[in-house]
């Protein structure tokens, strides 16, 4: 290969790394914008009983995982501290038509609500996550592709 046909190669990869970098940063950039502005949306904000970030509005991935975390302590504190696994194997013991297993039924239902509010913020924190390595590895290969680009330049036989 001779240095000329090198340099164009350096320069052809290094151009085709900055793209991708760029649409990588771009596409993490916009999921990251767009889970906030859902979640801004929603107006949540964390109650005052949270470990941290009391009375912040749930707009990010840490405030998401934190209420996340809260709505599962207040589902098992109205069940009684059961979890619903727990639940499901109580009604399995009772008569089915008995006021228990109507009382059981109702925590059933309202730990199942809560996990479901809990899947949805961290399937958010789950989108953070994805759209931060977008974008950071877009960064990678912006810099990866700058640097070769520019090693394309270098005149004369690359050693």
């Amino acid at each position: 290969m001779t240095p000329s046909s090198t340099a164009s190669t350096l320069r052809g990869v290094g151009g085709f790394a900055v793209a991708a970098g760029t649409l990588l940063v771009a596409a993490g950039t916009g999921a990251w914008v767009a889970v906030t502005k859902q979640l801004q949306a929603e107006a949540i904000d964390v109650p005052d009983d949270a470990p941290i970030l009391a009375g912040k509005r749930v707009q990010g991935p840490a405030t998401a995982c934190v209420q996340a975390l809260v709505i599962k302590r207040h589902a098992e504190r109205g069940a009684g501290d059961r979890t619903f696994a727990d639940i499901s194997k109580a009604l399995r013991r009772v008569d089915g038509s008995s006021e228990e297993a109507a009382e059981l039924r109702k925590q059933s239902v309202t730990l199942s609500t809560a996990a479901s509010l809990r899947t949805a913020l961290m399937t958010s924190v789950l989108a953070y996550g994805v759209s931060a390595f977008a974008a950071g590895l877009g960064a990678f290969l912006l810099l990866a592709g700058s640097f070769l680009r520019r090693a394309g330049r270098v005149t004369g036989p690359i050693t």
